[in-house]
């Protein structure tokens, strides 16, 4: 993803994916498809990206295909801000797609809730799925025991710091609720940002602070049995995680205050990070494809970033929780003509970690989880890039981004009203009941994505 859209607010907007943000259409839609070729609509961010994906995913896969029953894959390229709409509505016409795309677990139940998919199971060994993928993201990808889809790219959140700031103030990385507390008051004295932070271009920026702070603070067992509906969003270590970020904010410790952060850009963060104005950023990995013109020579300075763990907040939590985003998932539509086929071409593009890792390296977008061995790593990828899937790819302490795992009506919740928590409309308990009545309706109604367990990896 092209800086300044970041991958998170790009998926949302949409509603489709930077990974091609793809469907294949059925031969005989209507759309110039034949029986001897598989029609692929595309939609991309950028140009470099579109040039990519069709060197890479297209062409050479259909060098590959061979054989009676092979079948070329063509692709069109579509406009961004419709092939999802034009994908759900040739579905539902019953003229849709072969491979249906969408922006993770909880779009692709709704799918399954309307009998539009077919189980993938019968794949998971015959093309080695079980080997090449992580195995909680097959795990995420299940409805009832079924596979019915395969996530397709994987990101997480972390710490983005500038070295030389922290150097200069004696400061590290936080590693604890102490340290990360003790380097905000510090900061805050010397009249620096502690955490850079806004959310004017994009209001649900709010649910990543959320996320990071539930899941360090009650953490992923406790987030795990409330997703599952063994424990209520009512229960003190929720509330207490909420009434603890609220108390930050009004410490001005997020964007310097809480109006400030309601008018701040992602600009004014970048900049402040890079100048030494803020000191800490909490974002996600879509980071790295939109930190860049910051620093070094592309921003005509020489600060340098680098990002670390999440700290943990609260005794019993594991150090280094890390909150999973599934940003799109792929699904065979059941009145597929070739499933075979295109469950072929979904694992030459997705389940070779080389050529996931060769894709993130070329153009930032975020590889599919897949088993990463450290010799499958481009030698030029940007090595803070390396380490933060080096690790993804044997994390033991998996989280939960409310983006991935909450049903859609709670997480839209989750950040709207949040924002009247940190003006001081609604209290920290009354948002959390709030929340824990839309979510048990949602759970009860089957609207909640798969979860799989806090330590799956």
């Amino acid at each position: 993803m092209p800086a300044p859209l970041s991958r998170r607010r790009f998926l949302q907007l949409t509603g489709t994916a930077a990974l091609g943000a793809t469907t294949l259409t059925a031969c005989g839609s209507g759309s110039g498809a034949s029986g001897n070729q598989i029609n692929f609509w595309g939609a991309f961010a950028s140009k470099d990206i579109e040039k990519y994906f069709q060197k890479q995913f297209i062409d050479g896969y259909n060098k590959t295909a061979t054989g009676a029953k092979a079948l070329d894959v063509r692709m069109t390229v579509k406009q961004i801000d419709t092939i999802d709409r034009l994908t759900q509505t040739a579905v539902a016409s019953g003229r849709g797609p072969d491979l249906i795309t969408t922006t993770g677990p909880a779009q692709t139940l709704s799918y399954v809730n309307n009998g539009n998919l077919l189980p993938l199971d019968e794949y998971v060994d015959k093309l080695g799925w079980r080997d090449s993928f992580l195995p909680w993201a097959l795990d995420a990808a299940r409805v009832d025991g079924k596979l019915y889809s395969l996530p397709a790219n994987l990101e997480t959140l972390s710490v983005y710091y500038n070295p030389a700031t922290l150097d200069k103030h004696g400061w590290k990385p936080p590693t604890s609720r102490a340290e990360f507390e003790d380097l905000c008051k510090d900061a805050k004295d010397q009249g620096i940002v502690p955490i850079g932070a806004g959310n004017a271009e994009w209001k649900p920026a709010t649910e990543w602070h959320v996320t990071w702070v539930w899941n360090t603070f009650a953490g992923p067992e406790a987030l795990y049995e409330a997703l599952t509906g063994k424990r209520r969003w009512t229960d003190p270590v929720f509330v207490e995680a909420i009434a603890l970020l609220k108390s930050w904010f009004d410490k001005g410790w997020f964007g310097g205050s809480t109006d400030r952060y309601f008018t701040n850009k992602f600009t004014t963060v970048y900049e402040q990070l890079a100048s030494g104005k803020a000191a800490l950023y909490f974002n996600g990995s879509w980071t790295f494809s939109e930190i860049g013109p910051y620093f070094g020579k592309a921003a005509g300075n020489d600060a340098t970033w680098d990002w670390a763990p999440l700290p943990s907040l609260n005794s019993g939590v594991p150090a280094e929780v890390q909150p999973l985003s599934i940003g799109t998932a792929y699904s065979v539509n059941k009145d597929c003509e070739h499933p075979a086929q295109t469950a072929d071409w979904l694992t030459y593009v997705l389940a070779d970690p080389r050529r996931q890792l060769d894709y993130l390296s070329s153009t930032g977008v975020a590889p599919a989880p897949v088993k990463m061995p450290e010799k499958d790593f481009p030698s030029d990828i940007d090595p803070r890039v390396k380490r933060q899937y080096l690790e993804l790819s044997t994390a033991k302490n998996i989280g939960y981004t409310t983006w991935t795992f909450w049903p859609p009506k709670s997480d839209t919740y989750i950040y709207e009203q949040m924002e009247k928590v940190l003006t001081g409309k609604l209290s920290p308990k009354d948002y959390c009941a709030d929340l824990d009545k839309l979510f048990q309706q949602e759970l009860k109604a089957g609207a909640r994505p798969p979860v799989p367990a806090p330590k799956g990896a």
